[in-house]
């Protein structure tokens, strides 16, 4: 048996019949045996065959040129008979190992039998609660006994074939499901690792191995077994998890010369935040990385540290992801450094927005880090919360959350916020209530009146980060090593990025179909994406729902809305500049969008303009809004500028051609000395440049070489929010009425009913 794998099952009785996995390597006479007193089982990485035909029967003398011999041959004469093995025991002396004693796995009692058998029950020794399993023990006799005769050569000195318990039918399929008999294939171990890396679970693992094999029967292993491997896997990295970790992005780095990642450790050595950004994340940034929606989330790995993801949206109104975090706390110093070491890796350039709870830590420090960034609290939280402190009053006064609701979100400017609010507080005699008083004195923070005007590509919550943090609990939970992780991570953001390129296909590839024959129309199909042509077909369908009333000829109009199922009419003034094709709405909707809004497209239908002005489509929107990002980097370093991120792409050009020069140069003296010569030639020709333009290059992104210090594994973190509940509660304002029984007999309302009514028994 060869000393690859090795598998050893609980201690009896916490034995479930699974087999745990440790790989090794090691040279180590012992390798192969199955010792069921020990915390581990062997499965053996071997192709069985007939085993009858292979396996005769054990007699007293029979040599085996070694140990593992010999315990392949007990075990396959063990599947044959049907029972399993294990070892029990090894004599040594001065000269090394002398004798070793293999015996049927039901030799022996368990703890629980011996203290059944003593009378003392079966938890007055044990200081830990036993699983409520059965017993596997017997006390069978069954032995094979080696003895080293002389050098390597081992003799069977003596054998037990008598079992006091009933052997397995005579079957190979139901044999090889006895715990010595168990294995699993070199190949099989591959296959479960990659589908573990995809979110798959063991079950379904199983289930796929068993149908590549031809059945259940074909498989000598169980869905533990395959728990065990991934669980293995997970522990061979343990204190060495962010080594491995920092190792593979050196690796992504030499592959992707855009990949950026920055840690930062304690004075112990320890982990402390580690953040990490793709380059086609970097590229896609400078593109489409006007608004960010940024929060934590929690139990998503081992060490419980808060991820953060930095999430936006792009032309296809998916969400997108410009890079991650794993903090050790939530405090404002552990956000700056995040935020400026995001923005170090973003190439410098701040958001125009960014949407974010109402972390008190998180806004000090986009305060500090992004001064010029318009910051937006969740609009959603906030309500949420609103929900939960004013869920009697929601009941009391059924039409305060309406009116609540449409002071928020039909208020067009500040002044009719400040207006509509005093007003409903003066309706429903709230003026001394505290949590109504603290929305009001944050609302520059949050309602929609102070944000109009800029734009947030159609964001006012931080649900696409909810959304995004649900799937991300998909592939990872609070078992996960930092190193898989990341993995799994890179896994779900590939999945991303192929939904983008499928939805690029049928954009470009698809003609979706008009609703109207304006040309305004057709210019919008024509550049938009599929998603964001079908919002602006929607928006010029319920221009017809208003009607335009001349205010100032060519200068300003009026667009008012009557139907019956809005729930406030609405009017708004649509002023216009023809000679620059000017056409701007009181509602910001093309400000806050980045669509033109339908007051403003039923003013143009209504005037007879056929071409939608090229100022009002924003290549964010349109097909080629990622063209930038999928260009190749050959092509993106011929770009003229010298910015920190062309320098990158220029780095990354020209790399490989050197290394190819160096190669071939070493190879032959002719062809150095054509290479020296020629290099230093560009070398002084370079110099030359760099001395006329007095071009010096911005610093790239430090890299860590974990060759050079040492990084230690994160502790345990104390992540901020309430700990989980046991189960979903429900708020005032979601609980239903309780509904009284009615007597039958009495037809009162009271806690009984006609058996139980009071009056039948006077």
């Amino acid at each position: 048996m060869s000393a690859q794998d090795k598998f050893r099952g609980d201690d009896y009785p916490h034995n479930d019949g699974s087999v745990q996995i440790e790989e090794n390597n090691e040279k180590d006479p012992y390798v192969g045996f199955v010792d069921c007193t020990q915390d581990q089982d062997v499965l053996e990485d071997v192709e069985w065959g007939d085993v009858e035909k292979e396996v005769g029967d054990p007699y007293i003398g029979k040599q085996f040129r070694s140990v593992d011999d010999a315990f392949r041959f007990y075990n396959m004469y063990g599947s044959k008979k049907g029972f399993s093995i294990r070892k029990q025991s090894k004599s040594n002396s001065k000269k090394g190992l002398t004798s070793v004693l293999f015996v049927c796995s039901k030799e022996g009692f368990s703890k629980r039998q011996k203290q059944e058998l003593n009378g003392l029950g079966s938890s007055s020794i044990l200081k830990t609660p036993e699983k409520d399993a059965g017993s596997l023990r017997t006390g069978c006799q069954a032995r094979f006994r080696l003895k080293l005769v002389e050098g390597t050569i081992w003799q069977l000195s003596k054998f037990v074939d008598d079992h006091n318990h009933e052997l397995t039918p005579d079957t190979t399929a139901r044999n090889r499901k006895l715990r010595s008999q168990k294995s699993m294939s070199s190949i099989d171990k591959q296959t479960i690792r990659d589908l573990s890396d995809q979110n798959i679970a063991p079950s379904k693992i199983l289930s796929y191995l068993s149908m590549q094999h031809g059945g259940n029967d074909k498989v000598f292993y169980n869905s533990k077994d395959v728990s065990n491997l991934i669980a293995m896997d997970n522990r061979k990295i343990l204190g060495r998890d962010i080594e491995t970790t920092l190792m593979h992005f050196q690796r992504k780095k030499e592959e992707d010369p855009e990949f950026f990642y920055a840690l930062e450790a304690d004075e112990d050595g320890c982990m402390k935040h580690l953040f990490w950004a793709e380059g086609r994340s970097r590229r896609a940034y400078l593109e489409l990385g006007d608004v960010i929606v940024f929060d934590t989330t929690y139990n998503t790995n081992m060490y419980s540290m808060p991820l953060a993801p930095f999430i936006g949206v792009n032309h296809h109104r998916q969400s997108i992801f410009f890079g991650m975090a794993l903090l050790r706390s939530e405090s404002t110093n552990n956000f700056c450094w995040l935020f400026e070491t995001w923005l170090r890796a973003m190439y410098g350039k701040h958001p125009v927005a960014i949407i974010t709870d109402q972390d008190p830590a998180m806004r000090i420090a986009i305060k500090t880090v992004f001064p010029n960034t318009i910051h937006r609290c969740c609009k959603w939280h906030i309500m949420r919360k609103a929900k939960e402190n004013l869920s009697t009053l929601y009941r009391l006064k059924p039409m305060f959350q309406t009116e609540l609701e449409l002071v928020i979100n039909c208020s067009k400017t500040i002044a009719d916020f400040e207006s509509n609010w005093a007003s409903m507080i003066e309706r429903f005699n709230l003026k001394n209530n505290n949590h109504l008083n603290l929305m009001y004195d944050k609302r520059s923070e949050w309602v929609p009146a102070y944000f109009r005007g800029i734009f947030f590509a159609e964001m006012s919550t931080n649900q696409r980060s909810e959304s995004s943090n649900a799937l991300l609990k998909l592939w990872v939970n609070s078992h996960t090593s930092i190193y898989k992780f990341v993995l799994k991570i890179e896994g779900m953001i590939e999945t991303i990025w192929q939904h983008e390129v499928d939805e690029d296909i049928k954009s470009i590839n698809e003609t979706p179909s008009l609703w109207s024959r304006y040309q305004l129309e057709f210019d919008a199909r024509e550049a938009y994406t599929r998603k964001v042509f079908k919002e602006f077909k929607e928006l010029l369908k319920d221009s017809t729902l208003g009607i335009v009333i001349e205010k100032e000829r060519d200068a300003l109009y009026e667009v008012r809305y009557c139907s019956s199922n809005r729930k406030w009419p609405e009017s708004h003034l649509v002023s216009v500049e023809i000679s620059s094709g000017i056409f701007s709405c009181d509602c910001n909707g093309f400000e806050f969008e980045g669509l033109l809004c339908s007051h403003a497209l039923k003013v143009m239908c209504n005037m007879g303009i056929e071409k939608l002005p090229s100022h009002y489509i924003l290549k964010r929107w349109c097909k080629n809004a990622n063209a930038e990002v999928m260009r190749p980097i050959n092509d993106r370093s011929r770009d003229t500028g010298n910015s920190q991120a062309l320098q990158t792409f220029r780095i990354a050009a020209l790399r490989p051609k050197f290394n190819r020069i160096v190669e071939l140069a070493s190879k032959d003296v002719r062809a150095f000395k054509v290479a020296d010569e020629n290099i230093n030639e560009l070398l002084s020709q370079l110099l030359q440049i760099a001395s006329d333009k007095s071009n010096q290059p911005s610093e790239l992104p430090t890299i860590i070489d974990e060759g050079s210090t040492k990084f230690l594994d994160p502790p345990q973190s104390k992540c901020k929010g309430r700990k989980k509940r046991p189960a979903r509660w429900k708020i005032a304002a979601e609980k239903a009425p309780i509904k009284r029984r009615t007597c039958s007999y009495c037809g009162k309302k009271n806690k009984h009913n006609r058996r139980t009514c009071p009056e039948v028994h006077t």
